[in-house]
């Protein structure tokens, strides 16, 4: 079949954790070396960015299609033979009169609810379910408070795959039936995202089903990096000052940032972007990560279910990115994310779920702190169903 191997333009696997280089292969997961002081060592994708450069799309062909696939020179995986539904191509909204509010330059909205299933969780699933299919996996499988588990579940009906996913006690009755809409095989953890995790990684330990798992599926957030592409295309090759963005695992702020390190090593621009990544207050560890704290957690709930990650199993990734931009991570109040899922309506027109609000949240507490003055900011809307 094709797609079975690794395709040539990725040269290795390096883990993050100790630096520990491994040969590239879909099978991959995590860092085999010991050592890892409690957290799996996580793997990351490296290219021939001098062999993709002269492949990578610029000017009007950056900005026209196939979705993710236009990426594929730096992708660990080629355009797939069968038919999948399409991820990316989302817009770049500005928001005007929140701009104005907060005394920013500009300020766009990346909407990534307008892909198919209305997530960010898109662009991981295609590269993911590209893998699993070439592959010839019996079935498919993830760990989700909703989003990702949705996703999946769209793209393997759409693909006849079966799929099971496990959900937190939490997850919303409305997420609940998008996932038995599309015919999804549902597991109700008894406990937290936490709790659904472990039993989805014994599940794939029995059943050899693929996991779409992003913190320990290294190929995964290659989907989700795409997004930096985009923004820097459709802005006219130009790098905004900063981009917010929800953080739950890490896997999402932490794929951003690698995408626009990789259009820094391509030559394709100098400078990066502030990466700032928001959590609610009730759960919030890699904020107390990056100050150096150790994370207990008080048991508090948050509406923002999706990014409500008690124990972030990519936490390197993510704190690595945000190191290497100069960017920071902080926490939002419940109240303050209620406020800004409002105001997002009223003052920009679009909806979106508690934890994409804590985007706007955290740009409104960075103002009043006098940071980002007249800057040009990006906030990605990463779902828009509670």
């Amino acid at each position: 079949m094709p797609f079975r191997s690794v395709p040539p333009n990725v040269i290795e696997l390096r883990c993050l954790a100790c630096g520990a280089l491994i040969p590239a292969d879909f099978t991959a997961t995590t860092c085999p070396a010991p050592g890892h002081e409690g957290e799996r060592g996580i793997l990351d994708v490296r290219y021939d960015y001098e062999r993709a450069r002269r492949d990578f799309p610029t000017g009007d062909a950056a900005l026209l299609g196939p979705s993710v696939w236009r990426w594929r020179a730096v992708l660990p995986v080629n355009p797939p033979t069968a038919t999948l539904l399409s991820a990316g191509d989302t817009p770049l909204v500005s928001a005007p009169r929140l701009a104005k509010r907060l005394g920013l330059a500009e300020l766009w909205l990346k909407d990534d609810t307008r892909n198919p299933t209305r997530s960010f969780k898109d662009r991981a699933t295609a590269v993911g379910m590209a893998i699993a299919i070439a592959r010839g996996y019996p079935g498919v499988t993830c760990a989700s408070a909703g989003n990702a588990a949705i996703s999946l579940a769209g793209f393997a009906a759409h693909a006849g795959i079966p799929c099971t996913v496990f959900v937190p006690s939490y997850a919303s009755a409305e997420r609940l039936r998008w996932l038995e809409r599309f015919g999804a095989t549902v597991h109700v953890s008894t406990g937290n995202y936490d709790q659904a995790f472990d039993e989805c990684e014994a599940f794939v330990d029995a059943k050899g089903w693929y996991n779409r798992n992003c913190a320990y599926n290294p190929f995964l957030v290659e989907g989700k990096k795409t997004a930096a592409f985009e923004i820097a295309a459709q802005l006219g090759n130009r790098i905004p000052d900063a981009v917010v963005c929800a953080v739950g695992d890490g896997c999402t702020l932490g794929a951003i940032g690698k995408g626009f390190r990789e259009l820094r090593a391509m030559g394709m621009t100098v400078t990066l972007p502030q990466l700032v990544g928001v959590q609610a207050e009730t759960v919030s560890p890699l904020v107390a990560r990056q100050h150096g704290a150790s994370w207990t957690s008080t048991g508090a709930a948050t509406a923002a279910a999706s990014i409500a990650v008690q124990r972030p199993r990519n936490a390197v990734r993510v704190l690595h990115e945000v190191k290497e931009c100069r960017g920071t991570l902080l926490a939002v109040s419940e109240a303050r994310i209620a406020e800004a899922q409002a105001a997002y309506a009223r003052e920009a027109g679009v909806v979106v779920e508690a934890a994409t609000a804590t985007t706007l949240a955290g740009l409104e507490a960075l103002v009043a702190d006098g940071q980002l003055a007249g800057a040009r900011v990006v906030a990605v809307l990463t779902g828009n169903r509670d």
